[in-house]
């Protein structure tokens, strides 16, 4: 014996790392047993009555079910009971050494009091979902990880903490539920080198049962469309610059000139601002370039003075426009999950799923109309995208998918009972591993269900697997990286506006001045002399042309990126 134990029936520390060795069950050995029963710290063991059920299960609260005899005589309220802490230890007793064992810890949650009888009637919980809600998202997500996105499930304010753990669980291969002693635990779906090992003569005859899954719950692919959109902000300049003719190729002074002797009409700044809004543009900054000379006594070193008093005519003219728009982006994920039967078309089953990502600014609510109030920038492209978002809501969904694989393949369920003596070390978090009665199994325990008759004498406990099945390599599960959905910078055509000259027949050179051309663009104006009284007079105006934007530039721009992920599922041993 060690420990009140037959010898090889408790965790030994391996001589090595210090990781446990497995603990071999066996049997022929004799056992005692009694309970102790603790109802706010209150032993009323001798009150219980007929059976004590305890259901300890992955993923849900532990329940116990117990009734208490009430000798005549004493007063019972049953509504006081409810709330009062629940304490149950199994006491066990094999040559003369005791074993305490705790199985369950919890609160009575449904009294129900029979007077014919006098017995009380005692529904327990450990009151799982009611704790996990009383904490703060902050503890959750200690308690809990995994992965949230707020693109992905509801927000969190104002709904149930429950609800929020349990998408939190989602993404994860594991459960939440409560040790024997009420402590709240997360632990993985995955078997691992097991803990207690049942072997031959340790169960009950003909206790063993297999319950499998129906093919059509295996998922063994999941589908998933994500849609990620977000807002581009676009400002395009467009330069445009004219110079007088006139002016022979020169600048400054000197232009003006050699523009003096044949003078002309020149545009007004307000003509230059005007011709720049008209074409649906804004002006970037202020207009630019050489301005007619004020009143000069000699400018051309020739004995002339010169005689202006109008300030806003120009001889050369520079002047940016800008545009800025909003266009829609949205990149489209679809993203495939698959064991390897989810990969070949006529073994599949599939689930799917869709999630749509979209990121709101009031920036790009304002950007079209933003100029006019800021006249300012340089040409510019930029993604309102939020990488953060993008990320975690890509992950979450692909680890729920994940979760959602695995929990699919481990629908294989091996049940059996056993003396309860045998299995007092026994929870949910251990591998255990069964050969007997022709079965070999090994699994992560799910369940644990106790039957203690206080009448025959009888203390059982049912041990439940699950198997997971599969096989197959597991890819990592990386985020993708996001599609291309860039464009070429827009470029404005360079060339300098036109002129039109009229108010004569023939220009200084002698050529004839050809007719007026109303679709053209830049400045149309008429020489101060004319040549002929029938000399044709051109407008007197300045227009500039925005250039067309094409519609991949404004029109929603859509990318997509495909990837297939392998999700491998461990063949835990299952051999009947």
């Amino acid at each position: 014996m060690l420990n009140g134990f037959p010898l090889n029936a408790l965790p030994l520390n391996s001589l090595g790392g210090g990781q446990e060795e497995p603990v071999y069950v066996v049997r022929g050995f004799a056992f005692t047993w009694r309970l102790r029963l603790l109802i706010d710290g209150q032993d009323v063991t001798e009150r219980l009555a007929g059976t004590v059920d305890v259901d300890r299960e992955e993923g849900a609260a532990a329940v116990s079910g117990f009734d208490l005899f009430m000798p005549p005589g004493t007063t019972v309220v049953p509504s006081d009971w409810a709330g009062k802490a629940v304490v149950l230890e199994y006491i066990s007793v094999s040559a003369g050494i005791t074993a305490v064992g705790r199985r369950f810890s919890g609160r009575l949650t449904e009294p129900v009091w029979n007077p014919v009888t006098r017995l009380l009637s005692c529904e327990c919980s450990d009151r799982l979902q009611q704790r996990t809600e009383a904490l703060s998202v902050a503890e959750i997500d200690a308690l809990v990880g995994g992965h949230w996105s707020a693109d992905v499930f509801e927000p969190v304010q104002g709904r149930s903490h429950w609800d929020y753990a349990q998408e939190r669980l989602s993404t994860r291969t594991a459960s939440l539920d409560c040790s024997p002693y009420g402590d709240m635990r997360v632990t993985s779906w995955y078997a691992a080198q097991p803990h207690f090992v049942f072997g031959a003569g340790t169960t009950l005859y003909q206790s063993l049962a297999l319950d499998l899954p129906s093919l059509d719950t295996v998922t063994n692919r999941v589908e998933l469309e994500i849609n990620y959109r977000y807002p581009r902000l676009w400002q395009f300049n467009q330069s445009f610059g004219w110079v007088h003719p006139g002016m022979g190729g020169f600048s400054g002074i000197q232009g003006f000139c050699h523009w003096r002797p044949w003078s002309t009409e020149l545009p007004t700044t307000d003509m230059i601002e005007s011709a720049v809004t008209g074409a649906g543009m804004v002006i970037i900054g202020s207009v630019g370039g050489f301005k007619l000379p004020l009143s000069m006594s000699d400018p051309c070193g020739d004995g002339n003075p010169w005689i202006n008093t109008f300030d806003d005519l120009w001889l050369a003219v520079g002047v940016i426009g800008g545009r800025r728009w909003t266009q829609s982006v949205t990149e489209t994920y679809n993203l495939a999950l698959a064991t390897p039967a989810g990969e070949v078309e006529g073994t599949r089953t599939v689930a799917r799923e869709s999630v749509s990502l979209d990121i709101e600014d009031d920036r790009a609510e304002e950007w079209d109309g933003s100029l006019e109030e800021d006249p300012s920038g340089d040409s510019s492209v930029e993604d309102l995208s939020d990488e953060a978002r993008r990320q975690a809501a890509l992950i979450c969904v692909l680890r729920r998918a994940e979760a959602k694989i695995i929990s699919a393949h481990r629908g294989s369920l091996v049940s059996w009972s056993v003396p309860t003596s045998m299995a007092l070390g026994v929870d949910l978090v251990h591998t255990l591993q069964l050969d007997d009665q022709g079965a070999k199994a090994l699994g992560k325990c799910v369940r644990i269900r106790d039957s203690f008759d206080l009448e025959s004498g009888e203390a059982v406990s049912t041990l439940t697997i699950a198997v997971m099945r599969g096989g197959g390599v597991s890819d990592p599960l990386t985020v993708p990286s996001a599609p291309d959905t860039s464009l070429p910078p827009l470029e404005g055509p360079g060339a300098g506006l036109p002129t039109q000259l009229g108010g004569r027949v023939f220009d200084p050179d002698g050529n004839p001045i050809p007719p007026y051309d109303d679709e053209r663009d830049g400045f149309s104006g008429n020489y101060s002399l004319a040549d002929d009284a029938t000399a044709v007079s051109f407008p007197r105006r300045i227009d500039v042309d925005a250039r067309d934007i094409p519609a991949e530039y404004r029109d929603e721009r859509t990318a997509t990126r495909n990837v297939l992920y392998r999700v491998g599922v461990p063949n835990d041993q299952l051999e009947l």
